[in-house]
Parts: C-alpha cells; structure tokens; sequence
C-alpha cells in the first residue's frame, strides 16, 4: 500500500489546528483513523494541519493506535512513562497495585494534560514487573499540575506533570513487560508517524514560488532545486512501505528510511513561506532529540546482524 500523494491543485483542504478547533480535528483524526492506515493518517492531515504542532498531535495519535489498536477512532490519548530524576526504569516510583487495582505516582511529561484527552496509558511498577494500564483523564484522583518550565518548542502541544493519587483503575486494558512490548517500540512508532506528519505539513507549507511540480518521483533529478519535493515524497513512501512491512520495531532498514526522510526534510527549509521557517525552524528540534536513542537502537542491531 503506497502513500496517497496530496494534490497540489485545486481548492485546499480547510485547516485543522489542536488549538483553534479541536473539535473539527477530532471529527478528521476520527473519520481518518475509520477508513485508512495509521501511517496515511499521520501523512494527509500532517499536510492539513496548521503548525508542526498540529502535525505531531496527529502523528502521535496515529502511534497510539499501535499501543492500543482497540482505541476508539474519536479517542485522544497519551503515552505516560517519564517521571522527573528518573535515571532507570528500575528506579520508576509511580506504582499499581495488583490487589487494590489503584494507581498512585507522578509523571512529568504528559501531551495536553488537562486539554481534551480521554485516555492516559501510564507505565507502572507492579510487583517485579512494568505494566501499561489505561486511566481516564478524568478520573477521580487525577491532577494535572504546572508546567515547571517554559516548553521550548511546540507551544501549542503543552506537556504537563500528572499525579495519580490512589487512582482506581477500572479499565480492562492491561499490558504486562510494558518496556518490552510498549515503551521501546515507542520509539520507532512516534518517529515514523511524527516525520510523516511533519513531510506532510512541509509539502503544504512551500512558498508560492515553489508550487508547480513536476510530477515525476524517480528520483531521477536529485541534483536539481526541482527535485527537493519528489525527493521528499519518495522517502516519506519508502518510510511507510517499511513500517507495513515490519511494524513491531526498529529495523537497519527503517532506520537509514527514517534518516533519508529527516535529509529531505532539512532540504526542504528553504523553500518554505517565511512564517513557517520560522516555526520550522523552532520544532523541528523534536525529531533531533531522539538522535542519541536512536543511535543505541543502530549500535544494536549492527551487532545482532552481525553476530548472525
């Protein structure tokens, strides 16, 4: 299944905004996630969205649908695992009950706390293990707190601090060996659905100058200005067609994939209008943050392939 290319003629789809109409990108988020794939969803409304802030809600939407493929089409949630100080797993002080099947702790990092979210999927230490449980955001015992800083980037997707106290879980999603199964493939299923998103916002925020396009996506004409865009577009599909072929985690193949993407990406500055340099600019940092982890995950494979 290949990517389905944005038109670049004709009448422009109206823009979605997390924070000037949340209500008509749930019903978008909603209708998409019915009829397409995760990773065309995080690709044709990144192109709709208003700022890389908007695209990112919608690509990480599109990666909570891998945490919980049973979530609801019209449901927002967030993935919840950082805790202020915490240096390893081993030391994550937000803790479930088995036998009460009450959540208490705090996180520090939690995407539009307090702000229209339905679900939260919060990592916990449960007897020897980490277990995902699933909490409503507005569950007796949920307290979004301040920001304890200015957020440097993606203004209009605010992280918060959230404290559990004694929160009782009610919800039947459970998913035991949560770092295994959940928090490392995390990594890869935010990255590929977030840079979709942000190639698609990138596509539909070119200054006017760049418009025309020749449709041609061989790759054939790499050196020329004119091939900035196909050239986009053809990593972005390569992107896709790994994560359909292999969707559980990381592999070398995915990883030069997301790479080539984050290239096109850098080569596309330019050509964008002024305003959106300059946010372009300011959040595209969120991609670059993940360079270290993912230079961890290419160490490791290299050396499981080369032990095979």
């Amino acid at each position: 299944m290949r990517l389905s290319f944005p038109s670049l003629t004709g009448a422009p789809a109206p823009r979605l905004s997390v924070r000037q109409n949340a209500a008509e990108l749930r019903r978008e988020l909603a209708a998409s996630f019915r009829t397409l794939s995760s990773v065309e969803t995080a690709w044709q409304l990144g192109a709709r969205a208003d700022t890389p802030g908007t695209a990112f809600f919608c690509g990480y939407q599109a990666a909570m649908r891998q945490i919980d493929p049973a979530l609801a089409a019209d449901a927002w949630a967030a993935f919840c695992i950082s805790e202020a100080g915490l240096r390893s797993l081993r030391q994550m002080q937000t803790r479930f009950d088995v036998q009460t099947s009450c959540l208490s702790g705090e996180k520090s990092h939690v995407m539009l706390a307090g702000n229209g979210l339905d679900w939260l999927y919060v990592v916990a230490a449960s007897d020897d293990d980490l277990l995902c449980v699933q909490v409503a955001a507005n569950a007796p015992g949920v307290e979004v707190l301040s920001a304890r800083g200015i957020q440097p980037f993606l203004p209009d997707v605010p992280h918060t601090p959230v404290r559990f106290n004694t929160v009782n879980i009610t919800s039947g999603y459970r998913c035991d060996q949560a770092h295994q199964r959940l928090n490392k493939p995390f990594r890869y299923w935010e990255d590929v659905h977030v840079a979709l998103a942000f190639s698609g916002w990138l596509l539909a925020n070119q200054s006017a100058e760049y418009d025309a396009f020749e449709p041609s996506l061989n790759g054939d004409n790499h050196g020329n200005d004119g091939a900035v865009m196909p050239a986009l577009m053809n990593a972005a599909d390569h992107l896709a067609q790994c994560f359909y072929a292999q969707p559980q985690q990381y592999s070398l193949v995915a990883l030069d994939a997301l790479e080539a993407l984050l290239v096109c990406q850098d080569a596309m500055l330019p050509r964008l209008t002024a305003d959106a340099r300059a946010v372009w600019q300011r959040d595209r940092i969120l991609l670059q943050l993940a360079t270290a982890v993912r230079g961890k995950i290419r160490s490791a494979l290299t050396t499981a392939r080369d032990r095979d």
